[in-house]
Parts: structure tokens; C-alpha cells; sequence
């Protein structure tokens, strides 16, 4: 994938073999765009109790329910409807929190694909790249209050204490009708480029826009055999 001169994402044409199965219909390279993780609440998994922790913090111990924060387009598609399942294709083992030490150890951001089927045996093809944030200290603080209401006041302040120091998995996922995962892979990897040059973020700017995301969420993709 490469840059446009306005920051916008031009995939490179898939390949042929993987578009046989869908070369009649004029599908965009990517129905859905959107962003997968915790930064705006910590939701416990419902096999993490703060009472079963071994010695250590149990922020750092337990596993979150990831969730879908921005999903592109905010309507639905004609036809093919938002899986918001997807978090856990992207999280399938839930989400676990880091310290700045082991986040800076995996900066490197990883690729991965999967096959999201629906009860109606549609499928979608997904390609995701996840990396370590850090998470706002407000929600780090609210989880504590919400899940650790009985622990003494030690145990707690210590959880608290660990605000500017957690870190969280991200990631960004596309959504495909077509089984361009090699596309796919290339244009994550060109938005993580893309979201880590807008700077701050916890500015609006950050964010990809939509006008930077609509070549992938509009253009064909191309007939068998095209380019």
C-alpha cells in the first residue's frame, strides 16, 4: 500500500486468484474500517475476579473484553451487515494489560487475518494490525473503583499508582467480502503509518479521517483478470 500526497491510502491491486470468488460484483476493496481495544473503558472478562489473584497486581494479571471504539462507515452497508464480533477475532484470547518495559519490548505491531462467518454462512474476510497504547490514566483509575470496591485501601492505591505506566493492546481492522488478505495485511500496516504520524493521541487529529479511509471503504474491486 502507498500514501497518497493527502495522507490517503492507495492499496496496490489484489491479486487475481484471490478474487475469483467475488469478480462479478463491484464490492469495495474494504466494506468496514474500524478500531479495536479498551482506551475508553476496562471491562472485566467474566474469568478474571479480583479475588482469585495470585501475589502482584491484578490489573497487570487480569484479561478485558475488547470492543469495536470507531467503526467506518457508521451505517450499514447494503447487504452486508457490521459484525461487531470482530473485537474478538482481533482479541481472541481478551485483552491483557503491560508495563511501559514489556509494551516498549513489542513495539513492533503485529499483522493478522481471519474468516469472520455469520449465522446466515456469509462470510467476511478480516486483516487487523495490534499494538501497545498507553491507556488514560481516568480509565485505569475508573476499573479500579469499579471492580476492586472491596479490596482494603493498600491494595487499591497500589492499582492506582500504576496509572501512566499501563499499557494496552490496539489494533486497527479491515473488513473484506473478498479474500485479499496480502492487500489487506499491506493497507493496515500503511494506516498504523498513517495513524502514528498525526501525533498526540489523545487529539482529535490523531484519528484517521474519513476523507483518508474512503479509497479503501469505496473503490471496486477490480474483475478477474483486471487491474
Amino acid at each position: 500500500a502507498r500514501a497518497a500526497s493527502a495522507g490517503q491510502v492507495r492499496p496496490g491491486p489484489p491479486k487475481a486468484s484471490a478474487l475469483m470468488a467475488c469478480a462479478s460484483d463491484a464490492s469495495p476493496i474494504a466494506y468496514y474500517y474500524c478500531e479495536v481495544g479498551v482506551r475508553e473503558r476496562l471491562a472485566l472478562s467474566r474469568t478474571s475476579r479480583p479475588e482469585e489473584r495470585t501475589e502482584g497486581s491484578f490489573l497487570l494479571q487480569a484479561r478485558f473484553e475488547p470492543s469495536v471504539l470507531r467503526r467506518l462507515p457508521l451505517e450499514e452497508r447494503p447487504g452486508v451487515r457490521f459484525a461487531p464480533e470482530v473485537a474478538m477475532f482481533c482479541f481472541p484470547h481478551g485483552v491483557r494489560l503491560v508495563n511501559a518495559s514489556v509494551a516498549a519490548a513489542n513495539a513492533i505491531p503485529k499483522v493478522t487475518s481471519f474468516v469472520l462467518t455469520a449465522s446466515d454462512k456469509s462470510r467476511m474476510y478480516g486483516a487487523c494490525i495490534v499494538w501497545y497504547e498507553p491507556l488514560p490514566d481516568g480509565v485505569v483509575q475508573a476499573c479500579v473503583d469499579e471492580v476492586m470496591p472491596e479490596c482494603d485501601g493498600v491494595e487499591r492505591a497500589a492499582e492506582r499508582a500504576l496509572a501512566g505506566e499501563l499499557h494496552a493492546p490496539e489494533a486497527i481492522c479491515l473488513l473484506s467480502s473478498a479474500p485479499i488478505f496480502e492487500a489487506l495485511n499491506s493497507c493496515c500496516r500503511q494506516l498504523f503509518r498513517m495513524r502514528l504520524s498525526g501525533g498526540d493521541p489523545a487529539s482529535t487529529e490523531y484519528m484517521l479521517t474519513e476523507a483518508s479511509l474512503r479509497p479503501l471503504l469505496t473503490t471496486p474491486l477490480p474483475d478477474y483478470g483486471g487491474r
